[in-house]
């Protein structure tokens, strides 16, 4: 017996030579209908082998919540055996469900969000119809190509305005501002808190720096004071050693620095029983005279090639003094 025909007010958007509707629709009578790989395959497991499941599950989680919400419309195109339709009289579009009648052009990941999610909530959707094959596949390397992502910094403000931020991203927001702000800070002036600019540290390259120095070593159970006075130091025994003073705010040395911070600095409390700047100056002096460029070639080292040129050095940076023997 045919499946009963499904109805739902929608509206009629027209853009240049292209038709489609705006509706919503109750996840349970849209999902079973819908595909994402294989026409042959159940929507299920064309879903779970072409798609990401952890993001759909984080965004079943954020669904579920009592205050989460997604306006953002999933973008459909009605296969035939949909026998699509539009009523202008009523406003309204009706479909007879059937495995692949809906080809997902946008929204795969939220689609299967909104099914795996325990509210079964509508689907904001926008669906075309008559489209060929290679109208399919234009429209879906359109939406794909021309959408840009939120910048990370951006999301980094609005967070912190949201008052979404962890313990983790309120402590780096805070060396971020007192390193960038402090006149005593060897990276007074050098850090961008709003986008990338050349000759700057982004505020998305520090907190994936720092925030990896923080989580281990030293730094996980100072307080805060100290935290910033010992970051302080570090940094200023780079920019006191170093003849090419731009490194510094290059994204791959910063964050190679960075990786390489516990062991410089337990070697300097090591050797000259503190952390002051010019004890690690003298550990770190010998990184500052390594070549970081590619041979016969200006282009700055990948921070992994950086790395190793580094920790190699500090390897060998232990010194025999008479009084040892």
């Amino acid at each position: 017996m045919p499946a009963k025909r499904i109805s739902y007010p929608a509206l009629l958007v027209v853009q240049n030579a292209r038709r489609f509707y705006f509706a919503t629709i109750p996840v349970d009578a849209l999902f079973p209908s819908c595909f994402v790989a294989r026409r042959d395959e159940d929507p299920l497991a064309g879903f779970q082998r072409a798609l990401n499941e952890a993001r759909a599950d984080d965004i079943a989680k954020y669904l579920a919540d009592g205050n989460g919400s997604i306006p953002s419309n999933i973008v459909l195109s009605a296969q035939d055996n949909a026998d699509f339709r539009y009523d202008g009289k009523t406003k309204s579009i009706s479909f007879t469900p059937a495995p692949s009648a809906f080809l997902v052009l946008d929204g795969q990941h939220r689609l299967w969000g909104y099914q795996k999610c325990r509210e079964r909530h509508r689907v904001p959707v926008a669906i075309y119809k008559g489209l060929s094959r290679a109208d399919e596949a234009k429209l879906f390397i359109d939406i794909n190509t021309t959408q840009r992502g939120v910048p990370a910094a951006l999301l980094l403000d609005i967070k912190q305005l949201a008052h979404m931020e962890d313990a983790k991203e309120s402590t780096l927001r805070a060396l971020f501002d007192k390193l960038n702000e402090s006149p005593n800070s060897p990276l007074a002036g050098k850090l961008s808190a709003a986008q990338s600019v050349t000759g700057k540290i982004s505020r998305v390259t520090f907190n994936r720096a720092v925030g990896k120095v923080l989580s281990t070593g030293v730094l996980r159970d100072t307080d805060p004071e100290n935290r910033y006075r010992l970051l302080r130091n570090y940094f200023a025994a780079f920019d006191a050693e170093l003849k090419d003073k731009a490194l510094l705010t290059r994204s791959a040395f910063f964050e190679a620095i960075c990786e390489v911070f516990d062991t410089a600095v337990q070697r300097a409390v090591a050797i000259r029983k503190n952390a002051k700047q010019e004890s690690i100056q003298e550990v770190i002096s010998p990184l500052t005279k390594l070549s970081y460029r590619g041979s016969g070639a200006r282009a700055l080292l990948d921070k992994t090639s950086i790395v190793s040129g580094m920790q190699s050095a500090l390897s060998l940076n232990v010194g025999i003094s008479p009084e040892m023997l």
